[in-house]
């Protein structure tokens, strides 16, 4: 649930003027706060390195970190999918989303082999694939070719626009010759 409304606020804010070509400052700003929930979630717990956990834990504050972690994570996917296909621009949108997805299904899976029944481990996984996200991110150079080139034929049709709209106005064209002020020649 917290995740689908950090998607929707997070998305909401990606839309606004300010952060249309800034979506590199999202992306990474929720995968830290998602690296901080899992941190949180991570002290809380036990762990390899630990057998009794380090912050004092309830199930509130261990349900809050999940929760948090869930909101970031779920603010994250919308913005990486959008960057995603602008990188990608001149192939479809569908074939960057499923490229994403397949990368997704593989590193579950191989979580998921990696440590069976091994709690801890998956835990702290989790934290360092987090790590890792961040670094990507902060590395990598975000291209907004598709929004280019949405922006270019707006002003190509706003353009076009301008031009039949001069076309049509019969005082523009010679159509009438009386003067526009409203006296007769």
């Amino acid at each position: 649930m917290s995740s689908i409304v950090g998607g929707l606020c997070i998305g909401t804010l990606a839309d606004t003027r300010y952060f249309q070509r800034r979506l590199k400052i999202l992306v990474v700003l929720s995968f830290i706060g998602c690296f901080l929930a899992v941190f949180w979630f991570e002290l809380s717990v036990h762990t390899i390195f630990y057998e009794k956990p380090i912050l004092h834990s309830t199930s509130l504050t261990i349900g809050l970190s999940v929760a948090f972690a869930g909101f970031f994570l779920g603010a994250a996917l919308p913005l990486i999918y959008e960057a995603m296909a602008e990188i990608m621009f001149p192939l479809p949108e569908s074939l960057s989303a499923s490229i994403l997805l397949q990368w997704l299904n593989a590193t579950a899976l191989t979580l998921l082999f990696i440590a069976p029944n091994r709690e801890k481990l998956i835990n702290l996984l989790v934290l360092i694939v987090l790590g890792i996200c961040i670094i990507m991110s902060c590395l990598a150079r975000f291209t907004y070719k598709r929004r280019d080139e949405d922006e270019r034929k707006q002003c190509e049709k706003e353009h076009e626009q301008l031009s039949n709209d001069e076309r049509m106005d019969p005082y523009q064209n010679g159509i009438i010759n009386q003067p526009q002020n409203g006296s007769i020649s």
